[in-house]
């Protein structure tokens, strides 16, 4: 059976009574070219443990099970893992677990922590799974994920590239080194989104950029002066961050910044300088969420 061929997608999925549950954002990937770009991002040998996460009917899978000692696919569709234990079922190492993964652990839910992890991940909760992906202590090597191409663009986004540089920027970032692998077409899922998606590889690091600075005070400070990015940064760090002007300017300028840019122009290197001018506190060499 190939699921990866629409007509087989189509086919199954009639057989079990099963439409895409667009509330879940499901979008089953049906382009051959786009399955190989994921598989080869993802660098696979024998000796990798895979964490799937929204594996759908199991096309992506059955790929990455030929290619890795093991693969764990978490799936919260109940419907979805009935079809997956009937597309999967010659992959004897393939385990298939019906769990939320903004909700389960998920570095245990394997027989193995995972050395990869790779997912299509819903647009609607694209942030939350990044940071459960990459921000634990557990991170694997490589992480990669089919994301809308608007998100993709903002997790690469550098400080030369404008207003696209936000929080999910830095976030990312301080984890990983970030590259868009190839953009994805609407036409390459069944049913099609009306916007393009995007492969992303995210290489991360053994410790966060921010440390020795303690992880939710700095990243709540890069919240706090990005909800004010409209602003210079003389002003946007005399709001939520609770910054006076005159402390404001020195700090910046200590820090070799204009006090007239903008949060989206500031280097990852220099956010974390500003962080430590204006007192954010260091904290234990990592934590998990």
């Amino acid at each position: 059976m190939d699921v990866a061929d629409p007509r087989g997608l189509k086919s199954v999925l009639r057989r079990h009574g099963v439409r895409a549950a667009t509330s879940l954002g499901q979008r089953f990937l049906v382009d051959r070219g786009v399955l190989g770009a994921i598989i080869d991002a993802a660098e696979l040998s024998a000796e990798d443990d895979v964490l799937e996460v929204g594996p759908g009917p199991g096309v992506l899978t059955a790929q990455l099970a030929e290619r890795a000692r093991s693969v764990t696919a978490v799936e919260i569709d109940e419907r979805m893992v009935a079809v997956l234990r009937d597309t999967l079922a010659g992959h004897v190492n393939v385990r298939i677990v019906r769990a939320d993964a903004l909700e389960v652990d998920l570095f245990a839910v394997g027989e193995r922590r995972p050395t990869r992890i790779v997912a299509n991940v819903p647009y609607q909760i694209t942030t939350p799974l990044l940071e459960r992906f990459i921000g634990d202590d557990r991170r694997p090597p490589l992480v990669v994920v089919l994301v809308q191409e608007e998100v993709a663009r903002r997790i690469v986004a550098t400080a030369a590239s404008g207003k696209e540089r936000g929080y999910l920027s830095i976030f990312v970032q301080s984890f990983a080194e970030a590259a868009i692998v190839r953009r994805v077409p609407p036409s390459a899922f069944r049913p099609a989104p009306k916007v393009s998606s995007a492969v992303v590889a995210l290489r991360t690091r053994t410790r966060p950029a921010f440390e020795p600075l303690e992880r939710h005070a700095f990243l709540r400070f890069v919240s706090d002066v990005f909800r004010h990015r409209r602003k210079q940064l003389r002003g946007a760090l005399g709001h939520e961050a609770g910054v006076s002007p005159d402390r404001a300017v020195a700090a910046l300028r200590a820090c070799g910044i204009e006090p007239r840019r903008r949060a989206e122009e500031l280097t990852l290197d220099e956010w974390v300088a500003l962080a430590r001018a204006l007192g954010v506190p260091a904290g234990p060499a990592s934590a998990r969420p």
